[in-house]
């Protein structure tokens, strides 16, 4: 068997195309762009969460009444490279950590769409 077809390290990080979900339930044409689990990225960005876990632990913190969402919304934008067809006031809304960020916080539908959509290694692979 050819190596190149055990090797997923950098499609992964290439990242795919995940379309959002809109308000009313439906896919959009807006799309983010997301590095895949086998990404450098996607160890980062699960060590960056492990760590906050770690801290909230060390500090008394509840787990069990701990809302981890905001964890979530950090990690799925911690994978986001780029975006398409966001816009506000009609005209395109440029991309950025801090921006993709916000629109998780505000969208919740969409962080577990992400979420979900990584969870899939398909969706990193062509062919």
């Amino acid at each position: 068997m050819e190596i190149g077809l055990l090797e997923t390290s950098e499609a992964h990080t290439a990242g795919s195309k995940c379309h959002l979900i809109q308000a009313d339930g439906s896919v959009s044409d807006a799309f983010v762009v997301v590095q895949g689990p086998d990404s450098p990225a996607y160890r980062l960005a699960k060590r960056k969460q492990r760590n906050a876990i770690m801290r909230l632990r060390e500090k008394g913190t509840k787990i069990e009444e701990f809302d981890f969402f905001p964890l979530d919304a950090d990690f799925a934008a911690g994978l986001v490279t780029e975006w398409g067809d966001i816009t506000k006031d009609g005209k395109p809304l440029k991309f950025s950590k801090s921006a993709c960020k916000k629109l998780f916080v505000n969208s919740p539908v969409n962080v577990d769409r992400v979420l979900d959509f990584i969870g899939e290694r398909a969706n990193f692979m062509s062919g």
